[in-house]
C-alpha cells in the first residue's frame, strides 16, 4: 500500500523555552451555562494496598437520567448508564464490583492511562543527549507508563459536582524513570447535549517542572449492549466507522514501524460502517501480530488548522450553545453502534490518533461485574491519543513538555438519543 516513511531515529530533541506570561490555573472548568447545585453521591470503597489512601467510589448523575461511577483508584470509570431505544438503562462499560478486582487486574479496564501511554520502544527514549531508561513491562517495550503508573494510585478529588469530578496526581522526578515532577490533573463530565441526549468528557491538564514526555489516555472499554449475555459476540456485532484514511502498523513486537499505510483495500478500512468481526479474522499480517485490532489511527486534521498550545492538536468540534446544551460543528472522528439496543457512541477528539483495540488480550482477569466474566474480545476500546511510541518519532506530534508550559487535550464520547434502527451513523462523514 502506499505509505509515507518517517525517521526512526530515537531522539527528542530539546527546545529554548521563551519567557511568557504565568499560565492560567492548572484544568480551568468547564465552560457550562450554570453550575449545578448538588453534591455527587459519595460512598467509601476501601484502602488502596500501595498508597494506603482510602478510595472513594463517585457517582455522577446527568439531568437527562444517565450515571457515571468514577472511582479514585486509578482515576477509573467503573460504569455508565445510558438508556437504550425503549429508555431502559443499562451499564455500557466493562469493569468489576471491587477495589481489590481492580487492584489485581492488568488490562487497565476504566483507567487513566499515563505518563505515556502505549508503547515505548526498547523501553527508552532521549531528551537532548539524555537517556531515560523505563521498566520493561510488555516484552521489551514499556507498556502505558510503566510497572508502577497512573493506574496504581489512588488519584486526590480536587472538586466536584453532581456531574463532573476533578482528580489530581502527582508523579515525582523520575517516577517509572521518567523526567520532572508531573502534576496531573483529569476532569470527567456529564455533558448536555442537543437533542436531549449526553455526552462524556474527559480532559487531562499537566504542568512539569523538568522537560519529560506525555501523552495521556482513558482505557475504558464498552460493550453498547450492556454487560451481559455473550459478549464477544456482541462486540464483534458492533458497527464501527472511523474517520481516517491512515493507520499506523507495526512490528513483530507491536511498536510502529515508523510509516502511514493507507487503509485503503485493507481489514483497517472503517470509513464505510463495518462490523468489527467482518474481517477481524483475516488473513493480513497486521491483525496476525496484534491478534485483532491493536492500531492507532491517523485522524484528519480539522477545518482551522492545528488547535496550537501543547497537547491536543485538532479542533474538538463541539460548542456550548445558549441553551446550556452542547452541539456538534463537524463530523466525528469515529463512531461505533450496537443494532439491538439502538445504542452509538461518537468520539470527538483533539488528539491526532485513535487507538483502536477489539480486547484481544481481555479474559485473564477477575470476574466483572455482576458475575459476568470479562471473556477474550468483551469489549473495544476508542483510546483517543498521540501515536505509539512518540518519544522515538520525531516525525509523529511531539509529546515532549517543558517548564512553563501546560499539557491540555479534550476527548468527548457523544451518547445521540438511541434508534429502534440501532444507532446513528450518519455523523460520520468517512469518505
Amino acid at each position: 500500500q502506499p505509505m509515507r516513511c518517517i525517521s526512526a531515529r530515537c531522539s527528542v530533541a530539546p527546545r529554548t523555552v521563551r519567557p511568557r506570561a504565568a499560565l492560567p490555573a492548572l484544568c480551568a472548568p468547564l465552560r457550562m451555562a450554570a453550575p449545578p447545585a448538588a453534591a455527587p453521591s459519595v460512598e467509601p470503597w476501601g484502602v488502596c494496598q500501595r498508597d494506603g489512601k482510602e478510595v472513594q467510589l463517585l457517582t455522577l448523575t446527568s439531568d437527562a437520567g444517565s450515571q457515571l461511577k468514577v472511582c479514585t483508584y486509578g482515576a477509573t470509570l467503573v460504569s455508565l448508564l445510558v438508556p437504550d431505544a425503549l429508555g431502559r438503562l443499562d451499564d455500557i462499560l466493562l469493569g468489576f464490583d471491587n477495589l481489590k478486582a481492580y487492584e489485581e487486574h492488568t488490562t487497565y479496564i476504566g483507567c487513566a492511562v499515563g505518563r505515556v501511554c502505549s508503547r515505548i520502544g526498547n523501553a527508552q527514549f532521549h531528551i537532548g543527549n539524555e537517556v531515560y531508561r523505563l521498566p520493561a513491562n510488555n516484552g521489551a517495550a514499556c507498556h502505558h507508563g510503566g510497572t508502577v503508573a497512573f493506574n496504581s494510585y489512588t488519584w486526590d478529588v480536587v472538586e466536584s459536582t453532581s456531574t463532573s469530578v476533578k482528580l489530581r496526581h502527582v508523579s515525582p522526578h523520575l517516577d517509572q524513570g521518567f523526567p520532572g515532577k508531573l502534576t496531573t490533573i483529569v476532569e470527567y463530565a456529564l455533558l448536555p447535549t442537543d437533542g436531549g441526549g449526553d455526552a462524556l468528557s474527559f480532559s487531562f491538564n499537566a504542568v512539569t517542572d523538568r522537560n519529560t514526555v506525555v501523552n495521556l489516555t482513558n482505557h475504558l472499554y464498552f460493550n453498547l449492549a450492556g454487560i451481559h449475555g455473550d459478549m464477544p459476540q456482541t462486540m464483534r456485532d458492533h458497527v464501527v466507522a472511523i474517520a481516517a484514511d491512515s493507520f499506523i502498523p507495526t512490528d513483530e513486537f507491536n511498536i510502529p514501524l515508523g510509516e502511514y499505510r493507507d487503509v485503503t483495500g485493507t481489514p483497517f478500512d472503517f470509513r464505510s460502517p463495518t462490523k468489527i468481526g467482518a474481517r477481524i479474522e483475516a488473513d493480513d499480517g497486521q491483525l496476525k501480530i496484534a491478534a485483532g485490532y491493536d492500531h492507532n489511527y491517523a485522524l484528519r486534521d480539522t477545518h482551522g488548522g492545528a488547535r496550537g498550545g501543547r497537547g491536543g492538536t485538532r479542533h474538538l468540534g463541539l460548542e456550548l450553545a445558549s441553551d446550556g446544551r452542547w452541539t456538534r460543528k463537524r463530523e466525528a472522528d469515529a463512531i461505533a453502534s450496537d443494532r439491538t439496543s439502538g445504542r452509538s457512541v461518537e468520539v470527538y477528539t483533539e488528539e491526532p490518533a485513535v487507538h483502536f483495540y477489539s480486547g484481544n488480550y481481555l479474559g485473564n482477569d477477575p470476574m466483572g461485574k455482576g458475575g459476568v466474566p470479562i471473556e477474550r474480545r468483551a469489549g473495544f476500546c476508542f483510546e483517543a491519543q498521540h501515536f505509539t511510541n512518540s518519544p522515538n518519532q520525531p516525525a509523529f506530534p511531539s509529546v515532549l513538555l517543558e517548564p512553563g508550559e501546560r499539557w491540555e487535550t479534550r476527548t468527548v464520547f457523544w451518547f445521540p438519543k438511541p434508534s429502534a434502527a440501532g444507532g446513528l451513523l450518519s455523523s460520520c462523514c468517512c469518505r
